[in-house]
């Protein structure tokens, strides 16, 4: 399941974020009047999502069983398309064709940014070691990211 949501009333999402941040507790009143206390995991989520809509960022919201396409999943890790289908032919990331589309599940895709992240830390770190030791030359280096 997948739900993609574009920013509404900007004003009225961020009343709303600033309303979760600030209450410890948040519940839900029924139109009969009953009152249900959020969990802490949907309070995070529904943060999350308010804080997100009122910078005006477009939000995907989908279970980690969903199928993305080549281009939602572009978007997911901030590539271009064709960048993505390198990725994918190149067999980083694993996904099925059931036609002349490529489908790749959400939970592999998160994977692999994961552990992207994880190596780009790392090479940070290497690069920051080795700028202490004076054995790189970073002025004439120029990061892009």
């Amino acid at each position: 399941m997948t739900l993609t949501v574009a920013p509404g009333h900007v004003g009225d999402l961020a009343q709303v974020a600033d309303a979760l941040a600030v209450s410890p507790q948040v519940a839900l009143v029924t139109a009969a009047g009953k009152r249900v206390k959020l969990p802490d995991e949907l309070l995070e989520v529904l943060s999350t999502v308010a804080h997100a809509l009122s910078d005006g960022q477009e939000i995907l919201v989908a279970t980690k069983d969903s199928y993305l396409t080549a281009q939602e999943a572009a978007d997911y890790l901030g590539v271009s398309r064709p960048t993505m289908i390198r990725i994918l032919d190149l067999g980083q990331v694993p996904y099925e064709r059931p036609n002349s589309h490529r489908r790749i599940k959400l939970a592999d895709l998160a994977k692999f940014k994961a552990e992207r992240e994880t190596r780009r830390k790392a090479l940070d770190g290497l690069l920051a070691m080795s700028d202490e030791m004076s054995q790189y030359d970073t002025d004439s280096f120029v990061r892009t990211r």
